[in-house]
């Protein structure tokens, strides 16, 4: 029976490890596409001669189609855009980078290296695969390549990438919290 102890507090420990690095995750990815939408609204902006509310309606389009970009903000396709973003696209890399950085020392290497890394696969699978897929399918055309030019796509997601770097300190806070939390309850 004792022999199970230690087993016990290990997979404990190993679950609120996971827990945390999710939470962490998510919360960095939350950061992580912030800062990618505000890069790209910047590029749009300073460089392309776009509006700054374009690239968010241009994901809104995933959902609505030409309709998202009717040359004026549009409130829907703003709000659209927003959601698939964060709760969506940003939502499941955020879990991908949670179970894999759960697997790994969390370094500034190893979370670098993770980050950059789900920054390139949202590239490849969401902006080069699955996006003109649907595009095509539901709407005809893909309306994201055809507003956004393919470096700068690359470049907003390497932005995200690097954004998870705000992942070392959001974990080490929730950390923090949960050693504040057992020691009152041990209190």
């Amino acid at each position: 029976m004792a022999t199970n102890v230690p087993f016990a507090t290990h997979a404990s420990s190993s679950k609120s490890n996971l827990e945390r690095d999710l939470l962490g995750a998510v919360l960095a990815g939350q950061v992580a596409g912030l800062i990618m939408a505000v890069a790209m609204v910047a590029v749009f902006t300073l460089f392309l001669g776009a509006a700054w509310y374009h690239p968010v309606q241009v994901i809104g389009s995933f959902a609505l189609g030409d309709a998202a970009l009717p040359g004026s903000f549009f409130l829907p396709a703003f709000l659209a855009g927003l959601a698939i973003h964060q709760l969506v696209a940003t939502l499941a890399w955020s879990l991908g980078f949670g179970l894999l950085i759960n697997k790994v020392p969390r370094t500034f290497v190893n979370v670098l290296a993770l980050g950059l890394a789900t920054g390139v696969a949202s590239q490849v699978f969401d902006a080069a695969l699955f996006v003109p897929a649907i595009m095509n399918r539901f709407h005809g055309h893909n309306i994201w390549a055809e507003n956004v030019p393919a470096a700068w796509s690359w470049l907003a997601h390497v932005v995200f990438g690097l954004g998870f770097l705000v992942f070392l300190p959001i974990r080490q806070a929730l950390r923090r919290v949960h050693v504040r939390t057992v020691s009152e309850r041990a209190s």
